[in-house]
């Protein structure tokens, strides 16, 4: 536990000069939401969530070159974009489960 809050802890601290508050807060909460919405067990949450975090990073470094745009907010957009697509089609939480589990 402790060894996880020092190692996001630091990386808050390198990231915020870089890229700002704003976005840090983004690249932290989003991955870990949509992992969320996949499972309720923590080490596949954790490796969800890593997956999501490298996938919106390589997919966003890309799409702002390709479209010559600022590079975090395109990895924040991917993010987010990954996000309600989990949120829309998960398949224990999302919002199409719960339309038909309703019906």
């Amino acid at each position: 536990h402790y060894g996880l809050i020092l190692l996001l802890t630091l990386t808050i601290v390198a990231s915020l000069e870089t890229v700002g508050i704003i976005l840090v807060v983004a690249m932290l909460i989003t991955p870990g939401a949509t992992a969320h919405l996949l499972t309720d067990r923590f080490p596949v949450m954790m490796a969800i969530s890593v997956t999501v975090g490298v996938v919106s990073a390589v997919v966003g470094l890309w799409l702002s070159v390709a479209l010559d745009v600022a590079s975090g907010g395109t990895i924040v957009l991917v993010a987010t974009g990954l996000f309600f697509l989990t949120l829309v089609a998960a398949p224990r939480h999302g919002l199409v489960v719960r339309q038909l589990r309703r019906r």
